[in-house]
């Protein structure tokens, strides 16, 4: 009971010390070295990565670009080499988006995903240029990618247990998916080999990604990592189903705030 009670006032300790904090994505240039941790299966025997995530803040928009490259031992003994080039240009209203998605293999570069969306509180739409032409429409209450984040960061600071907001990202064309987002917990201001991380608090999280189906129980994808109410992640672990590959935060740049010293910014 003792213990209990112990690490109860630290939980209130430091969702106290994040719910003070401001959350501010900023912009940033972070990279991640992937190891393999686990294997489920046959299919894949070794895998190791790099994932390059980029940030451009501006002060109407992020202009987020990630390159993640994935070289993958088959049960064959053969190799694969993956390059995945994802780009997009949010407003910070969180009701624009452009995205790109192209993927090489073999040498050969293919456009996946291509083309803009628009949300708002009744819903919104994704016109597609590749596959060109097909229009998905978008639920009430779906989130881009920054704003995803920034719900996320407030979702802890506000002491919820989870949140579940329908996202659309680019990444596929049929449209948003839901999300199911466990928060698992927060941590006070902590000594990082990163000093601008230092002085800000963090909260764990836990995030599946779903088809909109109703026989689909179990996550596409899933994710773990800490994030700082920046938005920076000092680590995270994807797990792709067959295997998981956890990555450690090895080099980080954050640029000057931007738009500092001048009117808040009209968003459009």
């Amino acid at each position: 009971m003792k213990t209990i009670l112990l690490a109860g006032c630290a939980c209130c300790i430091a969702t106290a010390a994040l719910a003070a904090a401001p959350v501010k994505l900023t912009g940033q240039n972070a990279t991640y070295t992937l190891a393999l941790s686990k294997v489920r299966g046959h299919s894949v025997t070794g895998a190791t990565g790099r994932l390059q995530f980029n940030v451009l803040e501006t002060c109407n928009a992020y202009t987020v670009s990630q390159r993640m490259t994935l070289l993958i031992r088959n049960q064959d003994g053969s190799l694969s080499r993956t390059v995945s080039n994802y780009d997009t240009w949010e407003s910070k209203s969180g009701h624009r988006l452009t995205f790109v998605l192209r993927q090489t293999e073999g040498g050969k570069t293919k456009v996946e995903d291509q083309g803009s969306a628009t949300t708002g509180p009744a819903g919104g739409e994704v016109h597609y240029l590749v596959p060109k032409g097909k229009v998905v429409k978008l639920p009430p209450g779906t989130l881009f990618p920054m704003a995803h984040t920034r719900q996320i960061l407030l979702a802890a600071a506000a002491g919820k247990p989870y949140i579940d907001p329908p996202l659309f990202d680019g990444t596929s064309t049929h449209g948003a998916e839901h999300t199911f987002v466990t928060i698992l917990g927060q941590r006070k201001p902590a000594h990082s080999k990163f000093p601008s991380l230092a002085v800000l608090p963090s909260t764990l999280v836990d995030i599946g990604f779903f088809r909109r189906t109703n026989n689909d129980t179990e996550p596409d994808f899933r994710t773990q990592m800490r994030y700082y109410t920046n938005g920076v992640s000092p680590d995270v672990r994807l797990d792709f189903g067959n295997f998981v590959l956890p990555g450690d935060l090895t080099a980080l740049t954050v640029p000057p705030e931007a738009c500092l010293g001048t009117m808040a910014p009209r968003h459009p």
